[in-house]
Parts: structure tokens; sequence; C-alpha cells
């Protein structure tokens, strides 16, 4: 096994994929852990594929987010390219979700990471384009990060996003881990932009508020049907804890129409915001049944007769304390004049 790279210790091999193989490696001069990633030769030794690699790399080593995994170093030895990347202990926020709902304020929590993430490396500009679960790590504090960001299109999801039309268009029929996660216009082969990334994470927030995906197929070719023109279809369906108002703003994130989605992903952030504050102060959010989802009990419904019957078995025991301290101090009074 390669044993370092410049003053890189490798500790040991933690994957390969398209670009290349992965170690977790020590950086002997900071003092560090990080992930190296040695380019393969078939981008490195040809000309104009490693010149377009290389701006690639260095547009995603100029964000600088709490929320995306930092590319430290473009550097070279002995004849070997690689990256020098932020190592993100935890785990892919695929496996966190296992086929299971997450906590509701944990989704918004993740997404509203995730868009800010967005947000500023849309300012740069800086597209992501192949936002999935298996491109979010999760660390064992909880925080998300999205990984390879500027890279898509030498990933090998990336690969298969952007083959994919010309795939349809040919009448292949294929299996894409990817595709459930595209976009309308990725499908289409259409203009992407930042309201493509904002679509990516709406779905990845539709499958942590039920624990499944929402497009599904044998192939390809199904998945890309129901993304173009399948129905619309509320998380609530799936999830009653989630209200109507958060309905409606999945819903928006996963316009067809980019027209009608959110044009910024600091707008989508703000939307999950509001939210959570709603949520947290106990404001009366209500989902499809009319229940109330208020912060009690991690956010389960707590219906209005029940909030005000604990309301008023609350100003009882106010009440009743203070008669008891009046009386208490009317009888310490007497004792003392006796």
């Amino acid at each position: 096994m390669l044993e370092a790279l410049g003053h890189y210790r490798i500790l040991d091999r933690i994957g390969a994929g398209r670009i290349g193989q992965l170690y977790r490696a020590r950086d002997t001069r900071a003092g560090r852990t990080v992930s190296v990633r040695v380019v393969d030769s078939e981008i490195a030794d040809d000309i104009a594929r490693r010149k377009q690699f290389l701006e690639d790399a260095s547009a995603a080593a100029a964000l600088s987010h709490p929320n995306i995994a930092a590319l430290y170093e473009i550097a070279e030895d002995a004849g070997r390219l690689f990256l020098v990347s932020e190592f993100v202990p935890g785990e892919t926020l695929r496996n966190a979700i296992a086929g299971q709902a997450l906590n509701l304020r944990r989704a918004l929590d993740n997404t509203i990471q995730l868009a800010d993430a967005l947000a500023e490396a849309h300012a740069h500009p800086v597209l992501h384009l192949d936002i999935q679960p298996d491109t979010v790590r999760v660390t064992p504090k909880g925080h998300v990060k999205l990984l390879d960001f500027g890279l898509s299109s030498w990933t090998g999801s990336g690969t298969e996003r952007r083959q994919l039309p010309t795939r349809l268009t040919a009448g292949l029929d294929t299996k894409s881990s990817a595709a459930a996660y595209m976009s309308p216009e990725q499908v289409s082969g259409g203009l992407v932009d930042e309201r493509t990334d904002v679509y990516s994470l709406g779905v990845v927030l539709f499958e942590m508020l039920t624990g499944k995906q929402r497009f599904t197929g044998a192939t390809a070719n199904e998945i890309a049907s129901q993304i173009l023109e399948g129905q619309p279809v509320p998380p609530s369906i799936f999830n009653r804890m989630v209200p109507a108002e958060l309905d409606a703003i999945v819903g928006r994130a996963l316009a067809k129409n980019t027209d009608e989605r959110y044009t910024l992903a600091a707008l989508f952030a703000a939307d999950l915001r509001a939210m959570v504050e709603k949520l947290d102060i106990g404001q009366e959010v209500v989902d499809l049944s009319g229940s109330v989802v208020g912060r009690d009990l991690g956010y389960e419904r707590v219906n209005r007769p029940a909030r005000r019957f604990s309301f008023w078995i609350g100003c009882a025991v106010v009440v009743a304390a203070i008669l008891a301290i009046l009386w208490l101090a009317e009888s310490s009074i007497g004792v003392r004049l006796w």
C-alpha cells in the first residue's frame, strides 16, 4: 500500500471512485487527519482533462463553509496528482435515514445547514449538481457536510447524471442510483443553475421526512418518467407529523417548472427557519388533519382541548400555592402576637 505523499502519511485506504483511490492520512505538518485522493492516471495524464480537472478543483478549494467538506490542497508528489480534503468522520445521510423518517426537527436542521452551504457556494458561483444522501456526511456531533462540491463532473454518480439524458434519448434502458435525485432539467438535458441544486435538496428533505425516496422505479427510465410527468405527493401522506405548511415548502422546492421553484437556496433556508421558529415557540402549525404541531413532545401533535386543560390545571396549582403561602403567613403572625 502507498505509505506517504509529501508530508502526508497514509493510514489506510477507505475507498475508490471514478476520480481515483481515496485514503485516510495524517498531515504531519498540521497534525490533523485528512482525506487524500490520488487522481487516476486517465485524468492526470491527459493534458486537456487534467487542465479542466484542476480548474474545477481550484474553484472547489476556494469554498469555505462549515457545512462543506473543505478541499485543502491540490498537490503532486512523485508523479502522482492528489487532492487533500477535510476528513469527515461519521456516516452518510443515507445510512442515517436507513429507510426511516428522521425526527422532524433534525430533518429541518439538516436541510437548513445544507441550504446554507449551497447559498455560500452559489455565490462564488459553484454548483454541486449531485446532491443525494450519499454525498452528505453526518458527523458524530450531528452536523452535516456536503462532499465533492464542484467535482460532480468527475465522480461516478455525477457522470451518471450527465450521461442519462443521452441514454434516455437513445432508448437505452439503464439503472442509475443517482437518477432519483435528478431535477427535471437534468433529466431532459436542459440548462442547470442554482435551482437545480435546490430541487435535489428538496428530494433529500422529502426522504428525511418520510424515510422513502420521492421517485422510485426498476430502471432510470421509469424514474425519469416520474420526475417529468408524475403528480406531486406531499410528505405528509407518508408522515402525518409533517404540517401542511412544510408540505408547501417541499412542494415549492420540487416544482417541475424552475420559475416556480425557489430561486435561491437562501430563500429555501429562510422558509425552513421560519417553520422551525414556529415549532420552537409553540405557534399553531396545522397539519392536514387539523391537529396542531407544537414543540411539546418533540413536535408531536397536541390537540387544542388537551392544551386548554393543561393551562387551567396550571392556573389552579398556582392559585392553590398562593393561598397556602398566605395561610402560613397569617398563622405565623398569630403565634408571634400571642
